[in-house]
């Protein structure tokens, strides 16, 4: 088996999408060669040797595309055109079932099982697959995380009707475009239930009113998936009239969640954006529905669904989220060994000082121990996607980023002050985790599903809705 390569010394000067330069001395990578795969990677790919090819096509992009870790010195790469080209060279639709075309062999693509466009990755492997894009992305940057897969588009590609899912299919996996989802709203964050967003039920169509914040790629997704109650005219009227009292939201939290696709070009959608302390790679801000006519055949699954396509989404995409986290943590403790072998206290190098050697083994064996995890329950999801263990990917996405960010920050204290400018991609990699530790629910609340699920002791949970095959 052939083991992928990848970039892994500190940032240099070549622009994003450029071959990479000759290297200045304090560039190199660290001795004993170029980036040799994690011991955690080896151990997947070892478990699924058909991967191989599949990495080494998703690293050969990245070194074509993106060769550097990517720091605030230097220009902010075109993200969405990364992912044209990703979807060009067949990596944006991996994860979902195939129909038809193939990839841009220039681009590295593949040609999936059955015809499809895509890299080859063999049936039950996706979600182990799209773990690996999402780890190696990290590698390189965490706004790196768009670039792979169908995103969030594969919510409406796995629920949706037939129209929606091919629709959704020609635009984000054919095209390369973006998929957002909103859930959380500015009263009520994760709160699921508390949810305000309503779509009013006319029979033939519904209208959708509400606000969605903070959300992610609000000026970049061409539609997002719309978790929302759909009510009855009256309980809407209920909910708008003047002085509507407490029983009227408390009503609401009963009305079960649906989930709809919402195209961002629909009359009544609004943006206002907002700036964020780091992930600035992709727009965040507030979406406003301003009585947003769509047909009923944007329902992803029946009314009520919303909550089980949720769950089933997001014990996925929270793994995906932790493993790009990860991957970020495993290039800033390669960076830092690499530094603590070079610098020297006296005599000492720093790397011979006993505290700072258990620091960097503790931070490197969190971040193994947190990958391995999360490998594991990725394999669980694709040997069956309906019985996912909620709790349990919960919580390991709130332990890795956590971990993330401790590794991080060890590596941007062993580069001195140096690592506390712009001049390392350190400062950004510490302000992107920071923000991953809040989004799709922050830690604490994640830890806290684990929590009462083990409380709760086991129990047999409701199945996922059934996913459409396209």
């Amino acid at each position: 088996m052939t083991l992928p390569r990848a970039a892994s010394a500190p940032t240099g000067s070549a622009p994003p999408g450029s071959a990479p330069g000759p290297r200045t001395a304090r560039e190199l990578p660290p001795a004993g060669g170029p980036y040799v795969p994690s011991p955690e990677l080896r151990a997947v790919l070892a478990r699924h040797p058909a991967l191989a090819d599949f990495t080494a096509r998703v690293t050969d992009f990245l070194d074509r595309h993106l060769p550097e870790p990517v720091t605030e010195e230097v220009p902010r790469p075109p993200w969405l055109e990364l992912r044209g080209h990703a979807a060009r060279a067949g990596l944006t639709g991996f994860d979902v079932p195939a129909r038809g075309g193939g990839g841009d062999a220039g681009d590295g693509a593949g040609q999936a099982p059955g015809g499809g466009r895509g890299a080859a990755v063999p049936a039950g492997l996706e979600r182990v697959a799209q773990g690996l894009a999402m780890y190696l992305a990290g590698r390189r940057d965490c706004d790196a995380r768009e670039v792979f897969s169908s995103g969030h588009g594969a919510m409406a590609l796995r629920y949706g009707p037939p129209a929606v899912a091919l629709a959704v299919r020609d635009r984000v996996v054919e095209r390369g475009e973006l998929a957002g989802v909103a859930s959380s709203e500015p009263h009520s964050g994760s709160d699921l239930r508390g949810l305000r967003t309503v779509a009013v039920d006319h029979g033939d169509h519904l209208v959708v009113s509400g606000t969605k914040g903070l959300v992610s790629r609000v000026e970049e997704a061409v539609g997002f998936v719309v978790f929302c109650k759909v009510v009855a005219p009256e309980q809407a009227a209920a909910l708008t009239a003047e002085g509507a009292d407490t029983g009227a939201r408390t009503a609401l939290r009963e009305v079960p969640l649906s989930a709809l696709w919402l195209p961002m070009d629909a009359p009544g959608v609004r943006t206002q954006t907002a700036t964020p302390l780091g992930l600035r790679g992709w727009s965040l801000g507030h979406l406003h529905f301003d009585g947003v006519r769509v047909g009923r055949d944007l329902l992803l699954g029946a009314p009520g669904d919303g909550r089980r396509i949720f769950d089933a989404h997001f014990a996925g995409w929270r793994l995906m989220m932790a493993l790009v986290c990860l991957g970020t943590a495993g290039a800033a403790i390669d960076e830092a060994m690499a530094r603590t072998r070079r610098h020297s206290v006296g005599r000492t190098s720093l790397a011979s000082i006993p505290s700072v050697a258990s620091r960097l083994g503790t931070a490197a064996a969190e971040v193994q121990a947190a990958t391995a995890w999360c490998f594991s329950l990725l394999e669980g999801l694709d040997r069956d996607a309906d019985g996912a263990d909620v709790a349990a990917c919960s919580a390991a996405k709130a332990l890795a980023t956590d971990a993330s960010y401790r590794a991080v920050d060890l590596g941007l204290q062993l580069h001195g002050s140096d690592g506390y400018t712009c001049h390392t991609p350190m400062e950004k990699r510490l302000r992107d985790i920071r923000g991953l530790r809040i989004a799709d629910g922050p830690n604490d609340v994640l830890y806290s599903v684990l929590a009462h699920s083990l409380l709760e002791g086991a129990r047999a949970g409701a199945r996922v809705v059934r996913q459409r095959q396209v």
